[in-house]
């Protein structure tokens, strides 16, 4: 900018002096840590990051904060979970009407009156059609006399005095706006009695947070916290790092799946997710309020933080839960199902891994922590490998006090049991033997144990100097210090809480392995056949990136989650005898349903789908039991399918937590890596990020506190800066609100766009019974899309439904979209198809067919679009040489093998297409997409496969046992070939 002329360019001292100020102000710093562990890091706290989403504009106005009851799930304050099962006292307590009388603050568990005069005393705020209400326990009133006013010595003689009894049973449910007065005002007309109360709170006294927030409002969020192992390095070299980022959960799921709301918290290549977890649950503690600035209601509030579920991929759920992983005998991190290969193979073992099993607990799985580190204390490795083989449970803290404990336990005993200098006098007593000598013995190691028992206790000296008098007076092993502080953070159970994440188990996980199944068999004949066909697909309707079918195929064993989201939907239109076997056909059939159920944005009939989506995952297990009966023993994301039916019901569709945005943001975080001096990594980055969010706070027109001055905000033209700047969104990872209007339609450029009268502008679309509707222009003008009611984009070529005022629910395929010249009216030519009503024997999927009729729409009668495949099998479309993709921006002479469609009259309306699945289920009738089971006896099939495991099982671990013994005797044979050539090299030397 110097060399450029522009006056006044700061120098770069001054500029990161600047944001350094800026920073401070908004009050972004990392806080150090150390964990239990002694590693250091740094964490930018929840608390620092979530205030600014009060103080933001752009992300105030999304935030919900009470939980809400409605038939049709699509966010996770509408699912089970925060519905059913949040205590009242871990929800946002507080309710007001800002609207009306914002200073009267109504508080769950405290005496209302409603405008009626009736009492209550609310238990919760609900959102209810769309309104806050409150529903509570009805309170009913009686008038007390004034000698028995004088009877009481906190009563006064006011009109309002009475005894006021809580009828528990009798719940209600009154709109939040009928609420007149408050507690506060209440105490101020009268005394309050109450008797009949049986619940543990008091609603003769104020709520507790009251008091607390002296006035200002309250609020309670839930995060959404994601760790996983990220390397910093963008070559091939990995570089661990472990990351922790986390999400609003009280943002709608359209803006958490932007990178902007991506919070990042720390990172650190020695700390481990479980020291940084404890870290984090210092803002999760039920009493830990953070005053915020509300930049909506315009004045200071406060919150706390409570996190929700663990979305994450599988290794490191198991960490989140303190399991061994899907390596160990135990495998589930939700249940206690696996056990050893035998038993794997029995008739019960067997059809046990394709449903949940009995569900772990947080309380059990501590208790099963504690009596490992109990076992450590006896210096017995075997000892302690059982009970974690025995139980599945296995904690990365308490391992590293198992290690220690048991080094020290040896060292005692050799000391005081076996050495024969130092060991205890009465053993060195030949007179003393047989029993008492045992006993002796035994007495001595038990006294080792609880010393090394007591020893761990107070481990770490630092943090058991901080622990209260109470703390020290009953010692126990903690959460944080000596195993996972997740397993005893209220209103959390990691067990439950960590659903079945869909990119890692069903795109990186059952994909893979259909895929992997398939293709390792293929030819380079074959693999060009696929390619070719895959190519051939029409996409449109899928919301997928254009295919590289060619990549996919050669680097068939690499592909990434987009590529498995593609073959997904439309591999099972390419796949024929000569691709697969008839019993894998069935698989990727059954896989494309599952699929397209698991995408859904939101879920109008709760049962319904869950039924489906429970015979969907049946179907997939079973087909794999008929490819491969040994699958589901060995892949334990086979396994994990039968918990997400529960995961749904409690957290909402599975998208919801669904972790590719977080995948995504580590680009960012990358670039940061690489620009840091590898000194200290999780300083520099977790500064770097915070002045990140401090630019992307200010430039949103987001307000702070400097010191010493009231709130503020930066200029207009900073703070209109995000919205005004599509380079900064896209830097940002911020998506502005649809600009698409339902019902309108956009014309070409004038460069691409065609003009001309009705019959010319239509060409080979036109016919008789297609009349050009009255216009004041005879011109017509080529559009390029037209917007649905869904605000799907629909071009022409795009299968729709569509309905207007005098027709039913049909479906068709836009030919043109044509507006007059000068109007912005437009009609839309649609060839209609009839929808058969059966399915087509080898797709189980609706086929449509031309009805060979046009007709004329508008763009409001378009509901949504849909992707349909020619049905190139039944016409038996060939391959045939083509023009190869351009190269260089310049038509190639290399060619590549596309299919030639012959007929237009048959199309398979896509089930596997996961854009507008619900919508396509929710329009066709229900028998057209149900899925439906694949045996009548499940069991019975089971006990069938199982009976064959047995018979090649044992021979297959016999082999491997021999493998592995060769494999040994090898490698010992090696080594000491090694050492003896090393030896005589040493004797050659003079």
């Amino acid at each position: 900018m110097k060399e450029s002329g522009t006056p006044d360019v700061p120098s770069f001292y001054a500029l990161r002096k600047m944001q350094a100020k800026l920073s401070k102000d908004v009050g972004l710093k990392p806080r150090h840590h150390t964990s239990s562990l002694n590693n250091q890091f740094y964490m930018n706290h929840p608390n620092d990051l979530l205030r600014l989403d009060f103080a933001n504009p752009l992300v105030r106005e999304h935030l919900h904060f009470y939980h809400e009851v409605t038939t049709t799930v699509s966010e996770s304050w509408q699912a089970g979970k925060w519905l059913n099962e949040i205590e009242t006292d871990d929800l946002s307590p507080m309710w007001a009407n800002w609207t009306g009388a914002s200073h009267r603050h109504f508080y769950v568990k405290e005496l209302a009156q409603c405008i009626n005069g009736t009492y209550m005393v609310p238990l919760k705020w609900i959102v209810y059609q769309k309104n806050v209400h409150a529903e509570g326990y009805v309170v009913t009133r009686e008038p007390v006399s004034r000698k028995s006013l004088n009877s009481h010595p906190t009563a006064d003689s006011a009109s309002q005095s009475g005894i006021f009894t809580v009828e528990e049973h009798d719940v209600v449910r009154v709109l939040a706006v009928d609420l007149r007065y408050n507690f506060l005002d209440l105490r101020q007309q009268g005394s309050i009695k109450f008797s009949g109360v049986q619940n543990a709170f008091t609603p003769y006294t104020p709520h507790p947070v009251r008091t607390v927030a002296q006035g200002r409002p309250v609020f309670v969020l839930r995060i959404m916290p994601w760790a996983d192992d990220v390397s910093g390095n963008r070559s091939k070299q990995y570089n661990a790092h472990m990351n922790l980022y986390l999400a609003n959960l009280n943002l709608p799921h359209k803006q958490l799946a932007q990178e902007y709301f991506v919070r990042f918290c720390a990172t650190s290549p020695v700390a481990g997710s479980s020291e940084q977890f404890e870290a984090l649950a210092e803002d999760c503690q039920q009493n830990d309020w953070t005053s915020a600035y509300d930049c909506e209601l315009q004045q200071e509030i406060l919150f706390r933080v409570g996190i929700h579920l663990l979305p994450a991929d599988n290794p490191q759920q198991a960490e989140n839960t303190s399991t061994s992983g899907s390596s160990s005998t135990y495998w589930c991190r939700e249940d206690d199902s696996g056990g050893s290969a035998i038993h794997r193979e029995t008739d019960a073992g067997y059809h046990a891994l394709f449903a949940p099993g009995k569900t772990r607990t947080p309380k059990e799985t501590v208790e099963k922590i504690k009596e490992q580190i109990k076992s450590a204390c006896l210096g017995v490795a075997s000892a302690v490998e059982l009970l974690q083989t025995e139980s599945g449970v296995k904690d990365k803290i308490a391992v590293h006090w198992i290690g220690q404990l048991m080094e020290k336990a040896r060292e005692r005993q050799q000391e005081e049991v076996y050495n024969h200098l130092t060991r205890d006098p009465r053993l060195s007593d030949p007179k003393i033997k047989g029993d008492e000598r045992k006993n002796i013995k035994q007495g001595i190691i038990d006294k080792i144990q609880d010393e090394l028992y007591q020893w761990v206790i107070v481990q770490p000296p630092d943090r058991y100097e901080k622990l209260n008098e109470a703390a020290r007076k009953n010692p126990e092993l903690r959460p944080g210090d000596h195993y996972n502080v997740l397993l005893e953070l209220r209103g959390l159970d990691p067990h439950r809480d960590s659903p079945c994440e869909i990119l890692h188990t069903i795109l990186l996980g059952e994909d893979k392995y259909v895929w992997h199944e398939t293709g390792k068999a293929w030819n380079d004949e074959q693999g060009t056949i696929f390619a070719g066909r895959l190519q051939s697909s029409s996409i449109d309707g899928l919301t997928i990136p254009p295919l590289r079918s060619r990549y996919m195929v050669q680097y068939k064993k690499s592909l990434i989650g987009k590529h498995y989201k593609a073959i997904q939907q439309l591999a099972i239109f390419q796949l024929d005898e000569k691709l697969c076997s008839t019993a894998l056909f069935e698989l990727w059939k059954a896989n494309g349903v599952l699929g397209a159920l698991l995408w859904y944005p939101e879920i109008k009939n709760m049962d319904e789908y869950l039924a489906d989506l429970g015979i969907a995952i049946d179907n997939v297990l079973d087909h794999w039991s008929i490819v491969d009966p040994t699958r589901i023993t060995q892949k334990y994301k086979l396994h994990v399918l039968p918990h997400i039916p529960p995961g749904v019901r409690r957290f909402g569709p599975s998208i919801l937590f669904h972790t590719e945005v977080f995948e995504c943001w580590n680009s960012v975080f990358r670039l940061c890596s690489v620009l840091s001096n590898h000194q200290a990594p999780s300083l520099d980055i977790a500064t770097t990020l915070a002045d990140m969010e401090r630019f992307k706070h200010q430039v949103s027109g987001g307000w702070w506190k400097p010191d010493g001055s009231d709130w503020t905000r930066a200029g207009s033209k900073i703070s209109n800066f995000l919205v005004g700047n599509k380079n900064l969104q896209h830097r940002l990872g911020w998506t502005p609100q649809s600009l698409l209007k339902p019902g309108t339609a956009k014309v070409l450029s004038k460069a691409k766009r065609q003009t001309g009268v009705w019959k010319t502008i239509l060409g080979s679309f036109w016919n008789p019974d297609l009349p050009e509707p009255m216009t004041d222009s005879g011109n017509w003008n080529d559009c390029k899309y037209a917007v649905a009611r869904s605000n799907d984009p629909c071009f022409p070529g795009s299968w729709v439904f569509l309905s207007s005022s005098t027709d039913e629910v049909s479906v068709g395929r836009i030919a043109k979209i044509l507006v007059p010249e000068g109007s912005s009216e437009a009609t839309i030519v649609v060839h209609k198809f009839l929808v058969s009503d059966s399915t087509d024997d080898r797709f189980d999927m609706p086929v449509l067919l031309n009805l060979k009729q046009a007709v004329l729409v508008k763009p409001s009668d378009l509901l949504f679009k849909f992707n349909a495949q020619h049905d190139c099998q039944h016409f038996s479309c060939p391959l045939v040489e083509s023009a190869g993709p351009r190269q260089e921006r310049l038509e190639s002479r290399r060619t590549q093998k596309l299919i030639n469609h012959s007929d237009n009259t048959r199309f398979i309306l896509n089930l596997h297409a996961l854009h507008n699945a619900h919508l396509i289920r929710e329009i066709l009738p229900r028998h057209l997409t149900a899925p439906k089971p694949l045996f009548a006896d499940r069991y019975a099939k089971h006990c069938e496969f199982a009976a064959g495991l047995r018979e090649v099982g044992p021979e297959k671990r016999a082999q491997a046992i021999a493998k592995g013994q060769a494999t040994k005797a090898k490698n010992k044979k090696d080594k000491a070939d090694k050492a003896a050539g090393a030896q005589t090299r040493t004797g050659d030397i003079p």
